[in-house]
């Protein structure tokens, strides 16, 4: 997921020189912060959000997966460059473009003490892909043989392609040549599960910190739902001494960014997860470090195909067309780096010899009110209305969200006299009201998790759960299909193209922007990680210095 691989994945340390311009210099030397304690090796930072699960084969919002990357493991994991390297499996062999071998790391071991075994990840495999798991994200596996054919019901989990041949050999047989496989690996739904503890716990495995085992750098000591949580350092990690800080303190829900920033500057945070335009200002005053990151997601509206006003394609259509995506990011989002997106796939994703968005460029005119009327009265006709009924808007209850949501309740009722109610919940009733389709309209993040332009396109596919739209087509299936079973990169790059564009006609979604964040950091705090890809942020480099870094 790179514009260019350097540019994207950039780290604290770089940061400083890519963020001159917004810079107001060193960070003030009277700033003070109880948030890093140099002797203990802690950081405190904001919890920011209560993870709808912790559960790996069955999480899907990032503040769960920032989690899950540091308190367990897969096969591989992402260094600062996005490249997998060995992590739970110590090494592994190609034996051909659709077979590998993997050998786990002997001393990779559960909290408990017992060793991670080739078993604990065909079983965490086979429960993500066995349709009474009813994970979301069980599409991921269906690079592996047979996983696509499990989840729908057609074979049983035995017939999975991932085969223990003893404790530490993991035998895996693809279903087609996938060249960013060990990425996926790297992925939470591939981290290992070990059978008995999730039997032991049944439906509450994973509810509480007492009822999951850890396998990363980190273990949760504490977790008080929708209060805070503590990742202490694993002792019996294999890497251990490669991690620096000890404790990653989150003592607070804090999901106003205003609220979040006082925080910081008053100390008790030793970073923010992000800020808004409106900071800007007090935060060069204060002279701190203003740094930025490609968060890589892509936002978009979302319409519920399967109600009568918005599963009418002409309605549709016309939102799309009357959006003015460059004024939104010029004068509500208004953070460097953001950009107006037009289809599903964002330009930095890597395409044959430049990025994505240079070798197949998607843009139409914004702001085509003519056009957009034009559709909402053959929607009228279609649908024997006179007039359309309010319909309601779901989002997220963080306040930079209210700001762009309240902006487009305003641009909709001027531009095509259509009203909006806005309904924001928390993030976690957000995400449940979505996947049981009770909504009209959602505004809708989603961040790629792997290096591929595949990690959009097959976001609308009929068989993927994180389709939420109700929306589906032939023709869009058969072209993502054919392209996962492509080896020519040209060719499968022009078939998600034109799969783009049909779910641009057919406007199921209405993108409008890809984001960058601007956040602040102590600068004692070195090493972290902000990601396009993995957990965001990520600790495992990061390391406290007694004095200000520069």
């Amino acid at each position: 997921m790179r514009t260019i691989r350097s540019f994207i994945a950039i780290t604290v340390s770089s940061l400083s020189l890519a963020m001159g311009l917004l810079s107001a210099g060193a960070q003030a030397e009277d700033f003070k912060s109880t948030a890093i304690d140099a002797k203990t090796g802690t950081v405190s930072i904001n919890f920011y959000d209560e993870p709808k699960t912790l559960d790996a084969q069955k999480a899907t919002d990032a503040i769960a997966m920032m989690i899950l990357g540091h308190a367990s493991e897969g096969l591989t994991r992402l260094d600062p460059a996005d490249k997998p390297f060995a992590a739970q499996a110590e090494s592994w062999e190609m034996k051909d473009k659709t077979n590998y071998i993997f050998k786990i790391r002997k001393g990779a071991l559960w909290s408990d003490g017992k060793q991670v075994t080739a078993h604990d990840f065909v079983y965490s495999w086979r429960r993500a892909l066995d349709p009474k798991t009813a994970s979301e994200y069980s599409f991921i596996l269906y690079a592996v043989k047979n996983g696509e054919a499990i989840n729908s019901g057609k074979m049983p989990v035995e017939n999975l392609g991932a085969k223990a041949i003893d404790d530490f050999t993991l035998a895996v047989e693809l279903e087609r040549p996938t060249e960013y496989f060990l990425k996926l690996t790297a992925f939470s739904t591939y981290f290992p599960a070990r059978e008995d503890s999730v039997k032991k716990y049944g439906e509450s495995y994973a509810a509480d910190h007492d009822k999951l085992l850890f396998n990363g750098p980190y273990v949760i000591t504490s977790w008080k739902h929708n209060a805070s949580l503590v990742l202490q350092k694993n002792d019996k990690y294999w890497n251990k001494d490669a991690i620096k800080v000890n404790t990653i303190n989150m003592p607070y829900v804090i999901k106003d960014k205003n609220s979040e920033f006082n925080m910081f500057k008053d100390g008790k945070f030793a970073m923010t997860w992000s800020m808004t335009k409106e900071l800007l200002p007090e935060a060069q005053k204060s002279k701190m470090q203003i740094r930025k990151y490609n968060s890589g997601t892509v936002w978009y509206f979302q319409f519920n195909t399967t109600r009568a006003v918005t599963g009418n394609k002409n309605f549709r259509k016309a939102l799309q067309l009357a959006m003015n995506r460059e004024e939104f990011v010029k004068q509500v989002e208004g953070t460097p780096g953001t950009k107006p997106i037009y289809g599903l796939i964002p330009e930095y994703m890597p395409g044959i010899k430049k990025r994505y968005g240079d070798e197949f460029p998607l843009k139409f005119a914004d702001a085509q009110i003519d056009a957009a009327k034009m559709h909402l009265e053959l929607a009228k006709k279609e649908l024997n209305l006179k007039e359309f009924p309010e319909l309601s808007i779901l989002a997220s209850d963080a306040d930079n969200v209210r700001r762009d949501m309240e902006y487009f309740q305003r641009y909709f009722a001027e531009k095509l006299g259509l009203k909006f109610k806005l309904e924001f919940h928390t993030f976690k009733v957000r995400l449940e009201k979505t996947s049981s389709k009770n909504f009209d309209i959602v505004n809708s993040g989603w961040g790629p998790d792997y290096l591929d332009a595949m990690t959009f396109a097959d976001l609308f596919t009929s068989w993927n759960q994180n389709n939420n739209s109700g929306w589906s087509s032939k023709e869009y299936d058969r072209l993502i299909k054919t392209a996962m079973d492509s080896t020519d990169s040209q060719e499968r790059l022009k078939l998600m193209s034109d799969s783009e564009k049909i779910l641009v006609d057919d406007a199921p979604i209405a993108p409008y922007f890809q984001a960058f964040r601007l956040f602040v950091q102590d600068s004692r705090l070195q090493g972290v990680l902000r990601r396009t890809v993995g957990p965001d942020p990520d600790f495992y480099y990061a390391k406290i210095a007694e004095k200000a870094g520069k």
